[in-house]
């Protein structure tokens, strides 16, 4: 049992990442048998704030704050008062991914350039020590730079950008059909 909880933990992004994908196709599916023509942008878009960076800030701000001798040597870092300001930074960034998931088109970018932003500046700061430091640590260069900190950042702006052009199209139709 202990071996399945680690292996939960230490794969987790991955997991809520699979959980996003499939709440999203779920709803998009739904939207299809209502009838409803299917916002599958919006909706990836939403579901990725709320799972993929929501839930994952709060897990991480957690282990930033409070259990940093853990977390810090994993990145290759000694454990530093630093730590409890970087998760105390996340867990708020956290709380305001998930409320976007019903909030509109503007809550949401507002909140995605947010995290774009920092986590494409946790990214640049990653590959700044794998390149003066050799720091290969798993943590700082592995999973967790190419696909939380550098791909799903850019998969929200594309996304971001798909549902503007999406919310274009249907003010666009809607006016005409007046």
């Amino acid at each position: 049992m202990e071996r399945y909880i680690i292996w939960i933990v230490s794969n987790l992004f991955f997991l809520l990442f699979a959980v996003a994908v499939c709440t999203t196709i779920v709803k998009v599916r739904r939207q299809s048998l209502a009838l409803l023509s299917p916002r599958g942008a919006y909706v990836a878009w939403g579901e990725l704030l709320f799972y993929a960076i929501g839930i994952w800030f709060v897990y991480t701000g957690i282990l930033h704050a409070y259990f940093q001798e853990f977390v810090a040597p994993t990145i290759g870092w000694q454990p530093s008062p630093f730590e409890y300001e970087l998760g105390w930074m996340e867990i708020p960034l956290a709380v305001v991914a998930m409320m976007s998931l019903w909030r509109g088109y503007e809550f949401r970018l507002a909140t995605t350039i947010v995290v774009v932003t920092f986590t494409l500046a946790a990214a640049a700061q990653h590959i700044q020590q794998i390149v003066c430091c050799a720091n290969n640590a798993g943590s700082n260069a592995g999973p967790i730079l190419w696909f939380a900190d550098i791909f799903i950042p850019l998969l929200l702006v594309v996304l971001a950008a798909w549902s503007s052009r999406d919310r274009t199209e249907r003010a666009t139709s809607a006016r005409e059909n007046r």
